[in-house]
């Protein structure tokens, strides 16, 4: 039942490269804080992990890029497959640019198929977000300009979301990385976009499913993939004393991704919606839902290995190695900035209860709240809302990582999730409760992240009418508050 609440108040870089350098990036990522709003803009950070989108446009409050998705092939083990890719490179190139910051997308779908692109995470309006219900999907040949300001400094990400299930596994995603002027500044910084892929035993990816263990479970893929390359092969150097930030994206299709690191010492910095008011020194360990993000400061304290390690049922599996020269130097500490929330915690004033089964009385389904594909809103509510949610398992019992377009919320009641967030694991059994602040109008999805149980039900809208307050990303320009 829907309920309303009136509330008051081809270059084969794919699957193959993780940037230049590591000696180029340091180098480059070295600098000097700046002394306050009024001194110009640093430069941005350069990023390991994969190309960069190129901006063509000289303003420097405009970000102006072209983006192409088209199959390809690529390497995977030293064999030629069949992949779709974003600029030819699987992971796409990352989009990089700072709060307040005008960005436009000339996007060409050269498929053979309908797509659009999702902006996961940024709070931009609803007419730009990739969502089929409201944009009408991009025909193969034709082109579509996204616009939108970006509103606050984080990681994020970018895939379809048409045959979403289909199109990310062979390879239709790429990170976003927002950087702030008083962002801490670090040696080097990384992205690690984490994703797993089902090959036959001829080496291609497998076709999409939604029946069996697939539609159950959700895919779950037989080769680890970190940055586009097979995880084993993800490597990098470093040298003692060397600290930095690690940006971790999960773009499986299923896959709870349960990480630690060895070999070097770690605090959590940022969740999906940015900074932390304080680092969290990692004492066990780390849970990463499909399409979730984290960013790790990473210390190197001592010469030999630092490996970032995925928990799993057959054995340990290393998704990123980095050998570490020896040096005299002791990791410095970083100094942490004055951290402006972006958006303080308030009280929730109202309720609501959304439940998730799977039912095989007729064609299987995954539903919300009793039905499968909502195309009405389940809740409706004014700009500025704040609700409290309880998200809980029916009959299914499979854990769902739960995402909400262009909201943040906060996590009830567990230490292990600080910071804002856009995704959470609804556990197997009991319920996870979550504020949500509802301060981005417009019709949103909010959905499983497990791509297949999305595809099968699991899709909902939520829709937060206008009250005349400014969306998040009429936000002020870069440098003039620490956007976190």
């Amino acid at each position: 039942m829907r309920r309303s609440l009136a509330l008051s108040g081809v270059v084969l870089l794919a699957i193959s490269a993780c940037g230049g350098s590591d000696e180029e990036h340091a180098a480059h990522g070295r600098r000097s804080a700046d002394a306050g709003s009024s001194a110009p803009r640093r430069p941005l950070a350069a990023l390991w992990g994969a190309p960069t989108l190129a901006d063509e446009n000289p303003d420097p409050d405009v970000v102006e890029v072209h983006l192409k998705a088209a199959r390809t092939r690529a390497v995977l083990d030293e064999q030629e497959i069949d992949v779709l890719a974003y600029n030819g490179t699987v992971p796409g190139p990352i989009l990089q640019a700072r709060p307040g910051q005008r960005v436009i997308v000339h996007f060409e779908n050269a498929l053979a198929e309908p797509t659009t692109v999702h902006w996961h995470g940024l709070r931009i309006p609803e007419v730009m977000d990739g969502s089929p219900r409201i944009q009408s999907p991009v025909k193969p040949g034709e082109s579509f300009t996204y616009d939108f300001v970006v509103p606050e400094a984080a990681s994020f990400w970018y895939h379809p979301h048409v045959a979403t299930h289909d199109q990310l596994e062979r390879g239709l995603y790429g990170g976003i990385v927002v950087q702030d002027d008083l962002d801490p500044i670090y040696d080097l910084e990384r992205v690690l976009v984490l994703d797993d892929v089902l090959l036959d035993a001829s080496g291609n990816i497998e076709p999409p499913k939604l029946d069996g263990l697939d539609g159950m479970t959700g895919r779950y893929g037989n080769v680890m993939l970190t940055n586009g390359k097979n995880a084993k092969l993800a490597k990098a150097a470093a040298r003692k004393g060397q600290v930095e930030r690690w940006r971790l994206v999960n773009v499986a299709n299923a896959r709870l991704m349960k990480l630690h690191v060895e070999g070097a010492r770690v605090r959590v910095i940022a969740t999906d919606g940015g900074l932390l008011a304080k680092p969290v020194d990692v004492t066990s360990e780390l849970a990463l839902p499909v399409g979730g993000r984290l960013d790790l400061e990473v210390s190197y304290a001592a010469a030999g290995e630092a490996k970032l390690v995925l928990a799993d049922a057959d054995a340990p599996k290393t998704m990123f190695a980095v050998s570490v020269a020896d040096g005299a130097e002791a990791p410095r500490a970083i100094p942490w900035p004055a951290v402006k929330p972006i958006i303080p915690e308030r009280a929730a004033t109202s309720t609501f209860d959304m439940s998730f089964d799977f039912v095989t009385n007729g064609p299987s389904e995954w539903q919300v709240n009793g039905q499968a594909h909502w195309m009405d809103p389940i809740l409706t509510v004014p700009q500025g809302a704040t609700v409290k949610m309880r998200l809980s398992n029916g009959s299914g019992g499979v854990a769902h990582p739960f995402h909400m377009h262009g909201q943040f919320f906060r996590v009830v009641g567990d230490p292990s999730m600080p910071g804002l967030r856009d995704t959470v694991m609804v556990p197997e059994h009991g319920p996870v409760e979550i504020v949500t602040y509802f301060d981005n109008p417009g019709r949103w999805m909010a959905h499983c992240h497990i791509l297949e149980h999305a595809a099968l039900g699991m899709m909902t809208e939520i829709e937060v009418t206008r009250t005349g307050g400014p969306a998040p990303d009429a936000g002020q320009a870069a440098g003039s508050s620490h956007g976190h």
